[in-house]
Protein backbone atom coordinates (compact mmCIF):
# COMPACT_ATOMS: atom_id res chain seq x y z
CA UNK A 1 0.00 0.00 0.00
CA UNK A 2 1.10 3.72 -0.89
CA UNK A 3 -0.26 6.72 -0.81
CA UNK A 4 1.21 9.43 -3.35
CA UNK A 5 2.53 8.32 -6.60
CA UNK A 6 4.47 9.45 -9.45
CA UNK A 7 4.09 7.02 -12.23
CA UNK A 8 4.84 6.30 -15.76
CA UNK A 9 2.38 6.14 -18.11
CA UNK A 10 2.41 4.03 -21.54
CA UNK A 11 -0.92 3.62 -23.36
CA UNK A 12 -1.49 0.78 -26.24
CA UNK A 13 -2.35 3.33 -28.36
CA UNK A 14 1.55 4.91 -27.75
CA UNK A 15 3.04 1.13 -27.88
CA UNK A 16 1.13 0.48 -31.58
CA UNK A 17 2.30 3.94 -32.72
CA UNK A 18 5.55 2.90 -32.33
CA UNK A 19 5.51 -0.48 -33.81
CA UNK A 20 3.70 1.40 -36.86
CA UNK A 21 6.12 4.02 -36.88
CA UNK A 22 8.46 0.95 -37.20
CA UNK A 23 6.46 -0.43 -40.29
CA UNK A 24 6.48 2.47 -41.76
CA UNK A 25 10.74 2.95 -42.09
CA UNK A 26 10.54 -0.74 -43.01
CA UNK A 27 8.14 0.08 -46.13
CA UNK A 28 10.40 3.08 -46.83
CA UNK A 29 13.35 1.13 -46.88
CA UNK A 30 12.10 -1.70 -49.16
CA UNK A 31 10.66 1.11 -51.29
CA UNK A 32 14.23 2.17 -51.87
CA UNK A 33 15.96 -1.38 -51.95
CA UNK A 34 13.10 -1.39 -55.09
CA UNK A 35 13.95 1.84 -56.36
CA UNK A 36 17.66 0.93 -56.92
CA UNK A 37 17.34 -2.42 -58.04
CA UNK A 38 14.99 -1.53 -60.86
CA UNK A 39 17.13 1.20 -61.83
CA UNK A 40 19.64 -0.59 -62.57
CA UNK A 41 17.84 -3.82 -63.47
CA UNK A 42 19.39 -6.26 -60.52
CA UNK A 43 16.37 -7.23 -59.15
CA UNK A 44 13.37 -9.69 -60.71
CA UNK A 45 9.64 -10.24 -59.66
CA UNK A 46 11.29 -13.29 -57.40
CA UNK A 47 13.25 -10.92 -55.62
CA UNK A 48 10.37 -8.29 -54.94
CA UNK A 49 8.38 -11.06 -53.98
CA UNK A 50 10.28 -12.11 -51.15
CA UNK A 51 11.19 -8.89 -49.51
CA UNK A 52 7.29 -8.00 -49.98
CA UNK A 53 6.83 -11.19 -47.94
CA UNK A 54 9.68 -10.32 -44.99
CA UNK A 55 7.48 -6.88 -44.78
CA UNK A 56 4.32 -8.67 -44.60
CA UNK A 57 6.03 -11.08 -41.69
CA UNK A 58 6.69 -7.99 -40.03
CA UNK A 59 3.08 -6.75 -40.36
CA UNK A 60 1.89 -10.31 -38.93
CA UNK A 61 3.60 -9.62 -35.65
CA UNK A 62 1.32 -6.34 -35.35
CA UNK A 63 -1.84 -7.87 -35.55
CA UNK A 64 -1.26 -10.82 -33.88
CA UNK A 65 0.01 -7.86 -31.13
CA UNK A 66 3.46 -9.64 -30.82
CA UNK A 67 4.60 -5.78 -29.85
CA UNK A 68 8.42 -5.99 -28.28
CA UNK A 69 9.28 -8.83 -31.72
CA UNK A 70 8.20 -6.29 -33.72
CA UNK A 71 10.95 -3.48 -32.51
CA UNK A 72 13.78 -6.19 -32.46
CA UNK A 73 13.12 -7.35 -35.68
CA UNK A 74 12.01 -4.47 -37.88
CA UNK A 75 15.48 -2.59 -37.25
CA UNK A 76 17.33 -5.92 -38.19
CA UNK A 77 15.49 -5.96 -41.66
CA UNK A 78 16.09 -2.68 -42.52
CA UNK A 79 19.68 -3.54 -41.85
CA UNK A 80 19.18 -6.29 -44.15
CA UNK A 81 17.79 -4.27 -47.18
CA UNK A 82 20.83 -1.26 -46.89
CA UNK A 83 23.38 -4.18 -47.03
CA UNK A 84 21.85 -6.15 -50.19
CA UNK A 85 21.41 -2.62 -51.64
CA UNK A 86 25.57 -2.50 -51.71
CA UNK A 87 25.41 -6.05 -53.05
CA UNK A 88 23.22 -5.25 -55.71
CA UNK A 89 25.16 -2.42 -56.34
CA UNK A 90 28.33 -4.76 -56.61
CA UNK A 91 26.40 -6.73 -59.08
CA UNK A 92 25.11 -3.76 -61.32
CA UNK A 93 28.64 -2.70 -61.66
CA UNK A 94 30.08 -5.98 -62.46
CA UNK A 95 27.17 -6.35 -65.23
CA UNK A 96 28.11 -2.71 -66.46
CA UNK A 97 31.73 -3.91 -66.77
CA UNK A 98 31.05 -7.13 -68.94
CA UNK A 99 28.66 -5.41 -70.96
CA UNK A 100 31.12 -2.77 -71.95
CA UNK A 101 34.10 -5.37 -72.61
CA UNK A 102 31.41 -6.83 -74.59
CA UNK A 103 30.60 -3.66 -76.44
CA UNK A 104 34.34 -3.05 -77.02
CA UNK A 105 34.90 -6.55 -78.04
CA UNK A 106 32.29 -6.45 -80.52
CA UNK A 107 33.29 -3.05 -81.98
CA UNK A 108 36.88 -4.45 -82.19
CA UNK A 109 36.12 -7.55 -83.67
CA UNK A 110 33.95 -5.75 -85.93
CA UNK A 111 36.73 -3.25 -87.46
CA UNK A 112 38.90 -6.59 -87.55
CA UNK A 113 36.26 -8.79 -89.69
CA UNK A 114 35.92 -5.77 -92.07
CA UNK A 115 39.58 -5.55 -92.71
CA UNK A 116 39.92 -9.13 -93.49
CA UNK A 117 37.15 -8.86 -96.09
CA UNK A 118 38.49 -6.00 -97.77
CA UNK A 119 41.59 -7.79 -97.79
CA UNK A 120 40.30 -10.82 -99.71
CA UNK A 121 37.83 -8.56 -101.47
CA UNK A 122 35.02 -9.62 -100.25
CA UNK A 123 32.30 -6.88 -99.61
CA UNK A 124 31.58 -5.48 -96.10
CA UNK A 125 28.42 -5.43 -94.29
CA UNK A 126 27.16 -2.46 -93.72
CA UNK A 127 26.78 -3.02 -89.88
CA UNK A 128 30.32 -3.89 -90.16
CA UNK A 129 31.30 -0.85 -91.84
CA UNK A 130 29.77 0.98 -89.03
CA UNK A 131 29.29 -1.31 -86.05
CA UNK A 132 28.84 1.60 -83.31
CA UNK A 133 25.61 2.76 -85.06
CA UNK A 134 24.25 -0.96 -85.53
CA UNK A 135 21.43 -2.98 -84.11
CA UNK A 136 23.25 -6.00 -81.83
CA UNK A 137 20.68 -7.96 -84.24
CA UNK A 138 22.31 -6.85 -87.46
CA UNK A 139 25.94 -7.12 -86.04
CA UNK A 140 25.77 -10.23 -85.08
CA UNK A 141 24.08 -11.30 -88.79
CA UNK A 142 26.45 -9.58 -90.34
CA UNK A 143 29.40 -11.64 -88.34
CA UNK A 144 27.89 -15.27 -89.26
CA UNK A 145 27.62 -14.17 -93.05
CA UNK A 146 31.26 -13.04 -92.75
CA UNK A 147 32.34 -16.54 -90.90
CA UNK A 148 30.57 -18.74 -94.00
CA UNK A 149 32.31 -16.46 -96.55
CA UNK A 150 35.61 -16.36 -94.91
CA UNK A 151 35.72 -20.31 -93.82
CA UNK A 152 37.30 -22.51 -96.08
CA UNK A 153 34.95 -24.15 -98.68
CA UNK A 154 36.78 -27.36 -99.16
CA UNK A 155 36.39 -27.41 -94.84
CA UNK A 156 32.42 -27.83 -95.76
CA UNK A 157 32.87 -30.30 -98.53
CA UNK A 158 34.63 -33.16 -96.32
CA UNK A 159 33.17 -36.24 -95.51
CA UNK A 160 32.32 -37.58 -92.12
CA UNK A 161 35.42 -39.69 -92.52
CA UNK A 162 37.62 -37.58 -93.52
CA UNK A 163 36.73 -35.66 -90.41
CA UNK A 164 37.10 -38.11 -88.24
CA UNK A 165 40.75 -38.65 -89.48
CA UNK A 166 42.01 -34.98 -89.02
CA UNK A 167 40.78 -35.18 -85.93
CA UNK A 168 42.70 -38.05 -84.52
CA UNK A 169 45.85 -36.62 -86.91
CA UNK A 170 44.85 -33.28 -84.85
CA UNK A 171 44.69 -34.68 -81.20
CA UNK A 172 46.09 -32.55 -78.94
CA UNK A 173 46.52 -29.67 -81.22
CA UNK A 174 44.87 -26.36 -80.69
CA UNK A 175 42.68 -25.66 -83.40
CA UNK A 176 40.66 -21.76 -83.14
CA UNK A 177 37.42 -21.36 -85.22
CA UNK A 178 36.71 -18.08 -86.52
CA UNK A 179 35.31 -16.81 -83.51
CA UNK A 180 37.52 -18.15 -81.25
CA UNK A 181 40.08 -15.88 -83.41
CA UNK A 182 37.81 -12.89 -83.19
CA UNK A 183 37.50 -13.54 -79.25
CA UNK A 184 41.26 -14.01 -78.98
CA UNK A 185 41.95 -10.42 -80.98
CA UNK A 186 39.48 -8.25 -78.79
CA UNK A 187 41.01 -9.18 -75.48
CA UNK A 188 44.36 -8.46 -77.34
CA UNK A 189 42.93 -4.84 -77.20
CA UNK A 190 41.84 -4.78 -73.52
CA UNK A 191 43.26 -2.65 -70.79
CA UNK A 192 43.01 -3.83 -67.38
CA UNK A 193 42.94 0.30 -66.06
CA UNK A 194 39.73 0.72 -68.65
CA UNK A 195 37.40 -2.32 -66.65
CA UNK A 196 38.87 -0.34 -63.08
CA UNK A 197 37.67 2.88 -64.18
CA UNK A 198 34.46 1.50 -65.51
CA UNK A 199 33.74 -0.23 -62.40
CA UNK A 200 34.24 2.51 -59.95
CA UNK A 201 32.04 4.84 -62.43
CA UNK A 202 29.21 2.17 -62.78
CA UNK A 203 29.30 2.02 -58.71
CA UNK A 204 28.73 5.61 -58.40
CA UNK A 205 25.80 5.08 -61.44
CA UNK A 206 23.66 2.90 -59.46
CA UNK A 207 23.85 4.91 -56.81
CA UNK A 208 22.87 8.23 -58.29
CA UNK A 209 23.22 8.63 -62.06
CA UNK A 210 23.45 12.04 -62.24
CA UNK A 211 27.08 12.59 -60.35
CA UNK A 212 28.39 9.47 -62.79
CA UNK A 213 28.24 11.45 -65.34
CA UNK A 214 30.92 13.50 -65.61
CA UNK A 215 33.24 11.02 -64.05
CA UNK A 216 32.34 9.14 -67.22
CA UNK A 217 33.43 11.49 -69.82
CA UNK A 218 36.55 11.89 -68.13
CA UNK A 219 37.08 8.92 -68.26
CA UNK A 220 36.55 8.45 -71.83
CA UNK A 221 39.00 11.18 -72.58
CA UNK A 222 41.88 9.27 -70.61
CA UNK A 223 40.95 5.94 -72.60
CA UNK A 224 42.81 7.56 -75.57
CA UNK A 225 45.73 8.70 -73.45
CA UNK A 226 49.50 7.62 -73.56
CA UNK A 227 50.42 4.20 -71.53
CA UNK A 228 52.80 6.34 -69.65
CA UNK A 229 50.73 8.65 -68.56
CA UNK A 230 47.58 6.80 -68.43
CA UNK A 231 47.97 5.11 -65.37
CA UNK A 232 48.53 8.33 -63.67
CA UNK A 233 45.67 9.91 -64.59
CA UNK A 234 43.47 6.98 -63.66
CA UNK A 235 44.53 6.65 -60.01
CA UNK A 236 43.76 10.92 -59.93
CA UNK A 237 40.28 9.59 -61.66
CA UNK A 238 39.93 6.85 -59.13
CA UNK A 239 40.78 9.10 -55.78
CA UNK A 240 37.82 11.37 -57.00
CA UNK A 241 35.48 8.55 -58.28
CA UNK A 242 36.04 7.12 -54.15
CA UNK A 243 35.28 10.60 -52.75
CA UNK A 244 32.14 11.15 -55.20
CA UNK A 245 31.52 7.46 -54.04
CA UNK A 246 30.96 8.32 -50.43
CA UNK A 247 29.17 10.97 -50.61
CA UNK A 248 26.60 9.49 -52.82
CA UNK A 249 26.57 6.66 -50.26
CA UNK A 250 25.95 9.15 -47.14
CA UNK A 251 23.33 11.23 -49.79
CA UNK A 252 21.60 8.06 -50.32
CA UNK A 253 21.66 7.27 -46.33
CA UNK A 254 19.73 10.62 -46.24
CA UNK A 255 17.58 10.35 -48.83
CA UNK A 256 16.41 7.07 -47.11
CA UNK A 257 15.84 8.81 -43.85
CA UNK A 258 13.42 11.88 -45.30
CA UNK A 259 11.82 9.06 -46.68
CA UNK A 260 11.41 6.93 -44.03
CA UNK A 261 10.15 10.15 -41.71
CA UNK A 262 7.95 11.33 -44.62
CA UNK A 263 6.50 8.48 -45.05
CA UNK A 264 5.19 8.25 -40.93
CA UNK A 265 3.78 11.90 -41.23
CA UNK A 266 1.51 10.99 -44.33
CA UNK A 267 0.89 7.94 -42.55
CA UNK A 268 0.39 10.14 -38.65
CA UNK A 269 -1.44 12.53 -41.24
CA UNK A 270 1.01 15.32 -40.19
CA UNK A 271 2.18 18.03 -42.34
CA UNK A 272 1.28 17.35 -46.44
CA UNK A 273 3.66 19.62 -48.11
CA UNK A 274 6.40 17.39 -46.26
CA UNK A 275 4.44 13.65 -46.19
CA UNK A 276 4.51 13.93 -50.08
CA UNK A 277 8.04 14.77 -51.06
CA UNK A 278 8.39 13.94 -54.97
CA UNK A 279 10.37 11.18 -56.10
CA UNK A 280 12.18 13.79 -58.63
CA UNK A 281 12.93 16.42 -55.90
CA UNK A 282 15.13 13.74 -53.51
CA UNK A 283 16.93 12.88 -56.47
CA UNK A 284 18.01 15.90 -57.20
CA UNK A 285 18.05 18.48 -54.51
CA UNK A 286 21.16 19.18 -52.80
CA UNK A 287 22.57 17.92 -49.43
CA UNK A 288 22.17 20.78 -47.91
CA UNK A 289 18.74 21.28 -48.81
CA UNK A 290 17.62 17.28 -47.65
CA UNK A 291 19.13 18.12 -44.15
CA UNK A 292 16.82 21.15 -43.99
CA UNK A 293 13.52 18.97 -45.31
CA UNK A 294 14.79 16.11 -42.52
CA UNK A 295 15.29 18.31 -39.65
CA UNK A 296 11.80 20.16 -40.29
CA UNK A 297 10.28 16.47 -41.12
CA UNK A 298 11.65 15.14 -37.46
CA UNK A 299 10.38 18.17 -36.04
CA UNK A 300 6.95 17.77 -37.14
CA UNK A 301 6.97 14.15 -36.11
CA UNK A 302 7.89 14.54 -32.86
CA UNK A 303 5.77 17.47 -32.31
CA UNK A 304 2.90 15.22 -33.39
CA UNK A 305 3.67 12.08 -31.41
CA UNK A 306 4.03 14.08 -28.27
CA UNK A 307 0.65 15.74 -28.53
CA UNK A 308 -0.52 12.02 -29.34
CA UNK A 309 1.24 10.07 -26.77
CA UNK A 310 0.01 12.86 -23.99
CA UNK A 311 -3.42 12.54 -25.37
CA UNK A 312 -4.04 8.59 -25.23
CA UNK A 313 -2.07 8.89 -21.51
CA UNK A 314 -4.80 11.59 -20.14
CA UNK A 315 -7.22 9.79 -21.71
CA UNK A 316 -6.20 6.39 -20.66
CA UNK A 317 -5.84 7.77 -16.89
CA UNK A 318 -9.61 9.47 -16.86
CA UNK A 319 -11.00 6.43 -18.22
CA UNK A 320 -9.56 4.39 -15.41
CA UNK A 321 -10.54 6.54 -13.09
CA UNK A 322 -14.14 7.10 -14.27
CA UNK A 323 -14.42 3.32 -14.17
CA UNK A 324 -13.38 3.21 -10.29
CA UNK A 325 -16.55 5.98 -9.72
CA UNK A 326 -14.50 9.17 -9.63
CA UNK A 327 -16.38 12.16 -11.14
CA UNK A 328 -14.50 12.72 -14.07
CA UNK A 329 -17.06 15.23 -16.10
CA UNK A 330 -16.51 16.48 -20.04
CA UNK A 331 -13.68 18.74 -20.67
CA UNK A 332 -11.62 17.34 -17.68
CA UNK A 333 -9.22 16.76 -20.52
CA UNK A 334 -8.79 20.49 -21.44
CA UNK A 335 -8.35 21.27 -17.64
CA UNK A 336 -5.93 19.12 -17.20
CA UNK A 337 -3.58 20.52 -19.99
CA UNK A 338 -4.78 23.87 -19.42
CA UNK A 339 -3.90 24.37 -15.92
CA UNK A 340 -0.99 21.31 -15.50
CA UNK A 341 -3.61 19.26 -13.08
CA UNK A 342 -7.01 19.04 -12.06
CA UNK A 343 -9.34 17.60 -8.92
CA UNK A 344 -11.59 14.55 -9.40
CA UNK A 345 -14.12 13.86 -6.46
CA UNK A 346 -13.63 10.37 -5.09
CA UNK A 347 -16.33 7.67 -5.74
CA UNK A 348 -17.64 7.83 -1.83
CA UNK A 349 -18.37 11.49 -2.29
CA UNK A 350 -17.58 11.64 1.78
CA UNK A 351 -14.90 14.90 1.14
CA UNK A 352 -11.99 13.18 -0.85
CA UNK A 353 -10.72 13.22 -3.92
CA UNK A 354 -7.81 12.61 -5.96
CA UNK A 355 -5.36 15.13 -7.78
CA UNK A 356 -3.92 14.33 -10.99
CA UNK A 357 -0.96 16.69 -12.70
CA UNK A 358 2.01 16.41 -14.60
CA UNK A 359 2.95 15.22 -18.62
CA UNK A 360 1.54 11.91 -19.65
CA UNK A 361 4.50 12.46 -21.70
CA UNK A 362 6.60 12.24 -18.39
CA UNK A 363 5.73 11.45 -15.05
CA UNK A 364 1.92 11.74 -13.71
CA UNK A 365 1.38 13.06 -10.16
CA UNK A 366 -1.54 10.83 -8.27
CA UNK A 367 -2.56 11.88 -4.60
CA UNK A 368 -5.53 11.82 -2.31
CA UNK A 369 -6.71 15.41 -1.77
CA UNK A 370 -9.52 16.38 0.96
CA UNK A 371 -11.95 18.92 0.00
CA UNK A 372 -12.04 21.89 2.60
CA UNK A 373 -9.82 24.44 3.78
CA UNK A 374 -11.08 24.30 7.10
CA UNK A 375 -11.90 21.99 10.27
CA UNK A 376 -9.51 20.01 12.21
CA UNK A 377 -7.01 17.66 10.73
CA UNK A 378 -8.73 13.76 10.51
CA UNK A 379 -6.10 11.48 10.45
CA UNK A 380 -7.55 8.20 10.72
CA UNK A 381 -10.46 9.50 8.19
CA UNK A 382 -7.48 10.49 5.60
CA UNK A 383 -5.59 7.33 6.02
CA UNK A 384 -8.68 5.43 5.07
CA UNK A 385 -9.20 7.36 1.75
CA UNK A 386 -5.70 6.98 0.71
CA UNK A 387 -6.22 2.88 1.09
CA UNK A 388 -9.48 3.35 -0.96
CA UNK A 389 -7.56 5.48 -3.32
CA UNK A 390 -4.47 2.73 -3.17
CA UNK A 391 -7.01 0.13 -3.84
CA UNK A 392 -8.37 1.79 -7.05
CA UNK A 393 -5.10 2.59 -8.45
CA UNK A 394 -4.34 -1.12 -8.32
CA UNK A 395 -7.36 -2.33 -10.57
CA UNK A 396 -6.90 0.96 -12.66
CA UNK A 397 -3.07 -0.01 -13.56
CA UNK A 398 -4.80 -3.95 -14.38
CA UNK A 399 -7.00 -2.50 -16.57
CA UNK A 400 -4.74 -0.33 -18.73
CA UNK A 401 -2.39 -2.84 -18.85
CA UNK A 402 -5.24 -5.71 -19.79
CA UNK A 403 -5.41 -3.58 -22.90
CA UNK A 404 -1.62 -3.62 -23.87
CA UNK A 405 -0.48 -0.47 -21.84
CA UNK A 406 2.27 -0.33 -19.00
CA UNK A 407 1.97 1.65 -15.51
CA UNK A 408 5.07 1.80 -13.80
CA UNK A 409 5.24 3.64 -10.07
CA UNK A 410 8.31 5.59 -10.28
CA UNK A 411 8.01 7.22 -6.60
CA UNK A 412 5.32 6.42 -3.80
CA UNK A 413 5.34 7.59 -0.53
CA UNK A 414 3.36 5.35 2.22
CA UNK A 415 0.08 5.86 3.43
CA UNK A 416 0.30 8.50 5.71
CA UNK A 417 3.98 9.32 5.22
CA UNK A 418 2.54 13.10 4.33
CA UNK A 419 -0.73 14.88 5.02
CA UNK A 420 -3.06 14.65 2.86
CA UNK A 421 -3.53 17.91 0.64
CA UNK A 422 -6.72 19.69 1.26
CA UNK A 423 -8.20 21.76 -1.73
CA UNK A 424 -10.82 24.45 -1.96
CA UNK A 425 -13.83 23.20 -3.23
CA UNK A 426 -15.38 25.20 -6.16
CA UNK A 427 -18.76 27.31 -5.29
CA UNK A 428 -21.94 26.12 -7.85
CA UNK A 429 -21.26 29.43 -9.51
CA UNK A 430 -17.70 28.45 -10.27
CA UNK A 431 -18.92 24.89 -11.13
CA UNK A 432 -21.56 26.41 -13.88
CA UNK A 433 -19.11 28.85 -15.50
CA UNK A 434 -16.43 26.57 -15.54
CA UNK A 435 -19.06 23.63 -17.14
CA UNK A 436 -19.53 26.87 -19.80
CA UNK A 437 -16.33 26.80 -20.87
CA UNK A 438 -15.50 23.22 -20.77
CA UNK A 439 -18.50 23.13 -23.32
CA UNK A 440 -17.29 25.96 -25.76
CA UNK A 441 -13.69 24.59 -25.77
CA UNK A 442 -15.27 21.18 -26.29
CA UNK A 443 -16.70 23.04 -29.65
CA UNK A 444 -13.90 25.33 -30.27
CA UNK A 445 -11.53 21.88 -30.74
CA UNK A 446 -13.76 20.34 -32.85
Amino acid sequence: MSGPKVVRIVTREEIIAICEGHLTQLDAAAAQWKRVGERNSVVDDSDVAQVRARVEAMQALLASEKFEELQKRVPAEIAFLNADVEKRIQKAADEAVSARKRARRSLAAARSVAATLRERGFDVPLALSDPGAAPAEALQQAFAAAFAVLSPKDEQQLSQQQIDLAAALGAGEERRTFASWLEGQAQEQEDPLDDRLEHAVSELAALQPIAAEPFRKRAAEIAGAQPSRKALLVDSLMLDLAAARRLASERFDLVGKVRAVAAQLRHAGGDSSLGALEDNYLETAESRHLHSVLEAAEASLARLRKERVAEAGRRALLEGLSKLGYDVRQGMETAWVKNGSIVIEGPSHHGYGVEVGGDPLGMVQLRTVRFGEGGAADAEADQEAETEFCTGFDRLRDDIEATGGEVSIVRALGIGATPVKRVRLPTPEEEAVEAVHRRSETKASK
